[in-house]
Formats: structure tokens, sequence, C-alpha cells
């Protein structure tokens, strides 16, 4: 029978049996738990591929660095293996070069490493999620969407820690840098304060800082300049590997480690421009025994080191030694002579080759050491300018020897007999000792020694040939006796009025190089001892 709506359609049906309402709503289902949860799945997926973006770039930062397995770090190129006009034989501080390396190494490796995770998880995403249907699609879109916006995202925050990083190295740089030149600044300025002044014992000029030779084994190679800077702060690396200090007034100048000059190369004394210096010009015409005189004075020095001073209070001579090969090389063949008799003879320069000074460390029992440097100048530079412009050192020198043989004053050569004139003939000087010494204050005062503040010591040579002398009898070896003799009877008064017209200090001395019994005569320790105790230094036979 039929309705009067008539009779009800069958309901449709989908492919496989199901009704196409069915298949709707569990379309709708989904897109609604999709919509509900997409922006939640998202973040919490981001989220994840944020710190796996920032593990993998951090993994490869540290393969970089060359920390963990597969380490790969980038090469740092090794130092050259001498000092040229750019480079030093040692290892640049990781801040100056070797961390701006890893940072470049790292935006190519360590930067992509996300970029990398991106592409591989888009192929597993579209694969899994691709195959599964239309049902999957919304869930793979939003898996899609949230590993690139934490992919992103990791990459923002890997740059933002590049940026960092690049910050972080650029300030501990300038730290570095200010932390080196505040302790260069101090370390020239405690040097000025102690009144420490270096010079080159050979070719004579200012030296601000040595050059130092690497104390490895079997390195030698030469710093030009180790002073805190590119190359370490308080160390440095050497290419041999070894550590190097870089402070003078920190252990550079301790002796471990050899001093060379930067102007001439030539090997510098021991613990150089780590103590104040004391530089002695010993000066005079040819054949007046400055030679043997220097060697004497030294001699006094080293042999009696460490003596009883005489004082009440107990205190000892300074400890005398050399303080370089070469002059305690130079200093035995002299000593020898003198300790067997023998005459020793004018002090001849070599062409081009560097007048070198006798240094000795001279440590008082109490007080600061010093380096002392004697100088024996060849008697031709006296009395020609352009020579003695070689010796720079007479610029810094506060204390002058000068040299005067008796045998070349008139009044002691005539009143010898004609046998003692014959036996000395050979070791007098023709040299008018008035006019030696007005060349000599005219030329050292026009390469601007300031003699106005400087001492100057006399000292009366050849004591042992010319003590049997009529024009000598009665005369004493008191300064003033000797300053009173040179200006009467000796005729040599203008000569002491321009000494003490030119000189803030003058003082004379008679002294003989020959050893009595063994000993140095008693003149060149009072003149040992005048010398020294201007610099603050007390020593035997105060004169």
């Amino acid at each position: 029978m039929s309705t009067r709506f008539g009779t009800p359609p069958a309901p449709a049906r989908s492919g496989d049996g199901m009704p196409m309402g069915c298949g709707c709503v569990l379309g709708l289902i989904v897109l609604w738990v999709v919509a509900v949860l997409a922006l939640p799945a998202i973040m919490l997926i981001g989220a994840f591929f944020v710190a796996y973006s920032l593990y993998a770039y951090l993994r490869r930062l540290a393969s970089v660095m060359g920390v963990g397995p597969g380490a790969d770090p980038k090469p740092v190129p090794p130092p050259p293996g001498r000092a040229d006009g750019r480079a030093e034989p040692a290892y640049t501080h990781y801040l100056f070069g070797p961390a701006l390396i890893d940072l470049r190494h790292a935006a190519r490796v360590a930067v992509p490493a996300p970029a990398k995770l991106f592409v591989t998880y888009d192929a597993q995403i579209r694969r899994v999620f691709g195959n599964g249907g239309l049902l999957l699609w919304p869930f793979g879109i939003v898996v899609w969407l949230g590993m690139a916006a934490g992919v992103g995202t990791g990459l923002a925050a890997i740059g933002v820690l590049c940026v960092v990083q690049f910050a972080v190295v650029a300030v501990l740089a300038l730290a570095v840098i200010s932390a080196g030149q505040a302790l260069r600044a101090v370390d020239s300025g405690v040097r000025r304060i102690k009144g420490i002044r270096t010079s080159c014992p050979s070719c004579h000029q200012r030296v601000p800082y040595p050059s130092y030779e690497c104390p490895g084994k079997t390195c030698g190679r030469r710093h030009r300049d180790v002073r805190p800077g590119r190359y370490g702060v308080l160390r440095r690396r050497c290419a041999c590997g070894t550590m190097l200090r870089t402070l003078l007034l920190t252990g550079t100048g301790d002796g471990r480690m050899t001093a060379h000059c930067p102007h001439c190369d030539e090997p510098m004394s021991r613990g150089a421009g780590t103590v104040p210096e004391i530089v002695i010009p010993v000066l005079g015409a040819a054949t007046t025994g400055k030679t043997r005189l220097m060697t004497a004075l030294v001699m006094g020095l080293v042999d009696g080191a460490g003596r009883d001073a005489g004082g009440a209070d107990g205190a000892r001579d300074p400890v005398a030694e050399f303080a370089d090969d070469q002059s305690a090389e130079a200093y035995r063949g002299l000593a020898d002579k003198l300790r067997a008799g023998v005459h020793t003879w004018k002090t001849i320069k070599v062409k081009d080759a560097p007048l070198r000074a006798y240094s000795l460390h001279v440590r008082p029992s109490s007080g600061r050491p010093r380096l002392l440097h004697v100088f024996d100048a060849p008697g031709e530079f006296v009395g020609r300018s352009e020579l003695l412009r070689e010796l720079r050192y007479i610029k810094t020198a506060r204390t002058f020897l000068l040299t005067l043989d008796p045998l070349s004053i008139d009044a002691v050569w005539d009143s010898l007999d004609p046998g003692e004139r014959a036996r000395s003939g050979r070791l007098r000087s023709d040299a008018p000792p008035d006019f030696v010494f007005g060349q000599l204050v005219e030329n050292i005062q026009g390469l601007g020694a300031q003699t106005g503040r400087a001492r100057l010591a006399v000292a009366l040579t050849k004591d042992d040939l010319v003590r049997g002398s009529e024009a000598l009898a009665g005369l004493g070896g008191g300064s003033d006796e000797i300053r009173d003799w040179l200006e009467g009877p000796a005729g040599f008064d203008g000569m002491v009025r321009l000494m003490r017209r030119s000189f803030a200090e003058v003082r004379f001395f008679r002294t003989s190089a020959w050893l009595d019994g063994g000993e140095v005569d008693a003149g060149v320790l009072d003149l040992a001892g005048w010398i020294l105790a201007g610099e603050g230094l007390r020593v035997r036979h105060p004169a």
C-alpha cells in the first residue's frame, strides 16, 4: 500500500558500502580534531625541533672545537720558523686568530646542520603521511608545519647565538688587548720608577725591550718582541712548544733566556732590563793604561766580592760576577797578563766589530743590585768626534773615568834618570794631558752628554813606574793633594779648572795596575769604591 508521501527512498551508500553521510561525518570529525589540536601540536612539535636544531648545531660546534666523537677542528696555521717583519715564531693567542677561524668554520659546518635536519625530516614526513590517504594528510601537514616552525625558530636562535659568540670573542679579545697594554704600561712604569734603562753593551744603543732566544734545548728561535700582545699575555708558546714569559719584571730577564739586542743582534747581559745600569766610560789618550786599570778595577770587584766592608754595622762588599760569557772570556785573558806581570797593549777596535763592555752584576749586602758596564774606549777615539759618535753609551753615563799618564807630564818625565826614561819610553803616552782633556770634554758635550750632572774620576796611572820620581816626592794619595799638585808643580791649573767647571764632581786618584803580592793596588780599590758609592753601593776602601 502506498502512503501519502509515497515510498521513502533508499539511503545512499558510499562506494565501499558505507553510507555517504557516515563518511562526511567522519571527515568532519577528523577536521575538527585537527583544527582543535593543530596549534598545540604545532607548538609542541616546533619546540621539539627547536631543541633538536640547537642540539644538532651544538654537536657540530663541539666537533668543530675538537670535542667529542667525530671531532673535525679547523687546523690552525703553524707559526713561522723564524721571526719576520710581521710574525713571531710563536702560536697566536686563541682570541687573536684561532677563535675567528673556529667561528668561520662553525658558520660553514655547524650552522647548516638544522637545514640538513629539515631536509631529512621533510622527506620522512612526505613518505609516512603521504601514503596514508586523505585522512592522514592533515596530521602530516600539522607535523610538517611544526617541523618548519621549529627549524626556522632554531635557525633564528642559532643566528642570535652566533652573534653572541662573536660578541663574546670580540669582548674577550678587547679585554686581552687592554690587559696586555696595561701590563706593558705597568712593566715600563715600574722600570722607570726603579731607574732601569737598558742599553746594548755592543752597539751601545738604547734598547726598549730585548729580543729573546727560546730556551728550548733544540730550538733557538729568536722572538723579536715577547711583551704581552697577540701571542700571549703572561706567557706565550714558542713554535717548539716551550712556554716563554712576557714581562721583564716577572722573569723574562732572569737569565734563563738569552737576550739579544734588536739593533745589532748581539747577545746582551744576563738580567738586562731588570736592574738599574751603571755605565762607566774609561777615556784617555792611547798608552795611558786604560785597559790595565780597567782590568785591575774589575779584578778588585770580582776577587774582593763579599768581604767585610769594615763598617760597624757588619756590612759586606757587594758580590760581583760577570753578566755574560763575552765579558768573562775577555777578562780572563787580560787578568792572566796582569798576574804574570806582562804588559798589555792599547785597545784596538776591529773594523765593523762592536766595542763591547765588560758587564758585571753587582749585588750589595742590602739594597737593589746593579748591572755595571765598563767601556774601554780606544785612545784614538778621544780626539776624533766622528769616531766618538760610535760610543753612544756616553750619553747615558753619570760617571766618567779619565786616565792620565804621569809619564806624559814633563815635570815627572824630566825628573827620571836616563835609565828609567829608556825603560819607560815605549810605555809613555805622547799626548799632552790638558790637550787630550780639552778635546774630550768638547766632543762628549757635543754628543749630548750632560757632564754638568755627571762625576769625573781622574786616575793617575802607572804609579809603580813613577814612585821614585823627585817630582812626586811627598805626594800622598788624597784627592785634594793630587789636585793641588796638578795645579801647581805639574802646571795643569787650566785643565783642573776646566774639569771642575765641566763636571758636577771631580775626584783624583793615584793608581797602579801592577799587583803587589797578588793583591790589587789600594788606589784602584779606592777608585772602585768611589764609583760604586755614588750609585748607592757600599764597598771597601771608600775614597
